[in-house]
């Protein structure tokens, strides 16, 4: 199915919902058709007459619920075999889920949905419900194809009885059918359960000759367990419970593999004093048995997926939380050293309060990289490069027991990403590949261009495709272990003894790489080093790079000027307002953006600056900006945050790199934050 033939239906009682969803599917695929209603019966009328791929049905909507109307398209013959995706706007839970697939849904996903994970959906969806009809129409030609041979055999069979001078021509196309059949083809004795004959279809499934095979029964080839299965199904045939039986087993090759095949048996008439036969109908199903896997492996990384987006959310929300604390602790410890003079006994305890309040703020800048929420500035730089200029500083981190191999081409290599975080997660990849060779050995950074192909694809699942440049890191140490290289990119989770790590260095890698975009993988074998792949997509030249607008000299700070500082946290604006009092400066305080707006509509003088956090109650920091400027249009701004989503830096009002200030801070950088947004902002006097 291509994204001009995609037909998807999305039924949901909200028009925003469908909104979003259109442009999301619009941008994913496009040429894509999506319809979309409002309630269910509306959408199952849409799904009879438009005939559409994947259908997204919301779970709580008046007068028939998601669920009951999953129920009714899987009813109904016609759409049994289009995949539901649930969409919902709570966490489901393991009663939600059950009560979910037991109505005949495929997969959830919560509101709103990435596009990543959309698309990863949707992708996954066609395949399944490829895989569904393939499955359904393979069934029916299979069985289609058994009964017309065994009809054919038993015509023939009865021919030769009643006009014996056929006989010849008889024998010569059950021969042709028997040897060019391209499913195996075997008769069963029915009393011993030796084979009497086999064709070269069945011989190349078994790997044995029809020799070899004709010298065997039933049971020698076939697995314990499989046993019982085929024994009670042959039962019934000579009882005359039925006359074919069909059965998923196993047979026995000579080197000990075991090869997957569909059996379809039924029983053959005795001539003379002969006894009873079986004619047995074997299909390789080793290249089905693949595919069930490589769905399994798919619907195992989405998991894995789903994990860490929810272990990203929880430890980006802790960070935030945390950096309001750690914030006021700095703050306060600069208050206090402000106080006290080189030398006091006391001076030394508070500045050690301030170094763990420091080495704090470092572990939630580790957290906010996991959880993919950190402020990145990222341009176009040529890997190549990136490396050169890290050589000298990673030999002298590896030691000289090391050998450090650098291999990158002499043209550009460009990608978008911080260079900083680039160089971090170079450095943390480093760091773990000496730790895993103790004795030394030979450290490797590759960068090449490659072009991913739809085979990586199925495997992986969770890259598009395209041209890339591959990052390569690879050591000679001693190795993960399979079991370990699932949780590798978890938070805090490390094989290092304990002391030794905090479990956070490969998912903030991890989350940095998803961050700008990339995608990480792993390779090791124990004993044998190991070897991680970074995927950026490959990004056109940066070209000549505008001359840099000399900054303007920051204004002193103009006495009487009124700075509005919006925070939720008491402690945030405490701190705030003594450093900026202490600057000359007039400060006003909100709780809220609502009572920001409240107490500026009371005030006659001029706002000079507003120093807002972006997350807020209702009504958040980028908003209220966007209100102010309706009152004062010359208004200074300054947002600051514990952490700051991606998106939010696509607003024009924020620039990172001119007027936000990420949390926690010190009173010096606040005080100079402050001049910088006054010095670009007309003041009062002006």
């Amino acid at each position: 199915m291509t994204a001009t033939g995609l037909k998807l239906l999305a039924i949901d009682d909200s028009p925003e919902n469908l909104e979003s969803l259109s442009v999301a599917i619009a941008h994913i695929f496009p040429g894509a058709s999506i319809y979309t209603a409002q309630s269910a019966r509306k959408g199952l009328e849409l799904a009879l007459t438009r005939d559409p791929d994947i259908i997204l049905l919301d779970v709580v909507m008046p007068e028939m619920d998601g669920f009951e109307a999953c129920r009714r398209i899987k009813d109904d013959a016609r759409l049994r075999d289009v995949p539901v995706v649930m969409i919902t706007a709570t966490q489901p839970d393991k009663a939600l889920c059950a009560k979910a697939f037991e109505a005949g849904a495929d997969v959830f996903i919560t509101k709103p949905p990435a596009l990543w994970e959309l698309a990863v959906q949707i992708r996954a969806m066609l395949t399944l419900k490829a895989a569904r009809i393939s499955q359904r129409e393979e069934r029916d030609r299979l069985q289609e194809m058994v009964a017309a041979k065994t009809r054919e055999l038993r015509e023939e069979l009865a021919a030769r009885e009643k006009a014996l001078e056929k006989l010849a021509e008889s024998e010569t196309l059950f021969k042709t059918v028997f040897t060019q059949a391209p499913t195996g083809i075997s008769l069963l004795d029915a009393a011993t359960g030796r084979y009497l004959s086999v064709n070269p279809a069945f011989s190349r499934i078994t790997g044995r000759t029809a020799e070899e095979l004709c010298s065997l029964d039933w049971k020698r080839i076939t697995p314990k367990e499989d046993i019982g299965p085929q024994q009670k199904g042959l039962s019934a045939l000579a009882a005359g419970e039925t006359e074919i039986f069909h059965a998923e087993k196993r047979y026995i090759r000579p080197d000990g593999s075991l090869v997957p095949v569909k059996l379809a048996v039924t029983s053959l008439p005795a001539f003379d004093s002969s006894s009873a036969r079986y004619l047995v109908i074997a299909e390789d199903a080793s290249a089905a048995k693949e595919a069930e896997r490589e769905k399994a492996l798919l619907e195992e990384q989405l998991r894995q997926s789903q994990k860490m987006e929810t272990a990203g959310r929880l430890a980006g929300g802790i960070a935030h939380d945390f950096n309001n604390i750690i914030a006021a602790i700095l703050a306060y410890c600069d208050f206090l050293l402000k106080g006290l003079d080189d030398g006091k006994p006391r001076r030394e305890d508070v500045e050690e309060i301030k170094k763990a309040g420091l080495r704090a703020a470092a572990l939630t800048r580790q957290l906010l990289a996991f959880s993919r929420k950190q402020v990145l500035s990222p341009e176009v730089l040529d890997v190549g490069q990136v490396l050169r200029g890290m050589k000298a500083m990673l030999g002298r981190l590896l030691g000289e027991d090391i050998k450090l191999s650098l291999a990158a081409p002499k043209h550009p290599l460009h990608i978008k990403a911080d260079p900083c975080h680039l160089e971090q997660v170079l450095l943390n990849l480093c760091v773990n590949a000496r730790d895993a060779m103790p004795k030394g050995g030979k450290l490797t950074l590759e960068a090449s261009r490659v072009r991913m192909d739809e085979a990586y694809i199925q495997r992986h699942g969770t890259i598009a495709p395209g041209d890339y440049i591959l990052l390569t890191v690879s050591d000679t140490g001693s190795g993960i272990s399979v079991e370990a290289q699932t949780h590798i990119f978890e938070p805090f989770f490390t094989t290092k003894p304990k002391g030794k790590g905090t479990g956070l260095g490969l998912s903030t890698v991890h989350g940095i790489i998803k961050q700008s975009g990339g995608h990480i993988a792993v390779y090791s074998e124990v004993g044998r080093g190991t070897v991680f792949k970074i995927y950026f997509p490959e990004r056109a030249s940066a070209g000549a790079q505008p001359e840099e607008r000399p900054r303007p000299p920051a204004k002193a700070v103009a006495a009487g000027g009124a700075v509005l500082v919006v925070d939720d946290d008491v402690q945030m604006r405490t701190v705030a307002r003594r450093t900026l009092a202490a600057d000359g400066l007039e400060v006003l305080e909100a709780g809220s953006a609502e009572e920001a707006l409240a107490l500026c509509r009371r005030r006659k003088a001029p706002v000079c600056l507003l120093l807002t956090d972006l997350v807020l109650p209702r009504l958040t920091g980028l908003e209220l900006a966007g209100r102010l400027k309706s009152l004062y249009p010359d208004i200074g701004l300054l947002f600051m945050s514990g952490y700051t989503e991606h998106s939010g830096f696509e607003d024009e009002l924020l620039d990172p790199a001119r007027n936000f200030i990420q949390k926690p801070f010190t009173l010096d950088l606040l005080s100079q934050k402050v001049r910088d947004a006054l010095a670009g902002a007309p003041s009062s006097a002006e």
